[in-house]
């Protein structure tokens, strides 16, 4: 009986190799990892933020290491922010200048503007579908006609500007997002 078991054994897993060889049973095919390797080349610079005097403060540029995009300036002049009884309504045009960090050409990215982590507006760039090449810089400009967050607590409010995702021939990347806990944001996404 045990010879008699062993032998089907061996005769089931001989089978298996067999059919597997011939293009049976495969496990899908993995997409390449080498499709969203990069290197990103420099220090981060610290960017600079022009908006009305009131605003300047509540503004933070999320510290994103990895990111092949790297926000150089973010403009908020002519934004209008009201806060009152913890609901935010706002309206802005808000213009980027990024830069291309990383040794691969960037075919877009996804910039955003958000408030405390929550709701807020966005951008893509390059304008006009141009990759960006390596160490090359593009503005980037996203006009909202308004907007309304409702449930901030305390009528505190910051405004995070980040990169959202990177978009490579073949790869789309999501840089890592680090909001120091000091920045005292109630609701972090």
């Amino acid at each position: 009986m045990r010879i008699l078991v062993g032998s089907l054994t061996l005769l089931l897993v001989a089978v298996g190799l067999t059919l597997a060889r011939a293009g049976g049973h495969q496990p899908p095919p993995q997409p390449d990892p080498g499709d969203c390797r990069f290197t990103v080349h420099g220090e981060p610079v610290h960017p600079a933020i022009t908006a009305p005097d009131e605003i300047v403060p509540l503004v933070y540029v999320v510290e994103q290491p990895d990111s092949p995009i790297e926000i150089v300036s973010v403009d908020l002049t002519g934004m209008q922010v009201n806060l009152a009884n913890e609901e935010l309504t706002h309206k802005d045009c808000v213009h980027y200048t990024v830069r291309n960090r990383s040794d691969r050409s960037i075919e877009g990215a996804w910039i955003e503007l958000g408030f405390n982590g929550i709701g807020g507006s966005g951008a893509f760039g390059p304008p006009l579908g141009s990759p960006l090449a390596s160490g090359a810089s593009v503005d980037i400009k996203a006009c909202n006609t308004g907007g309304h967050v409702s449930g901030v607590p305390g009528d505190r409010v910051r405004l995070l500007v980040s990169v959202s995702l990177v978009k490579f021939a073949g790869c789309a990347y999501k840089p890592s997002i680090r909001i120091p806990r000091s920045l005292g944001i109630p609701f972090v996404r």
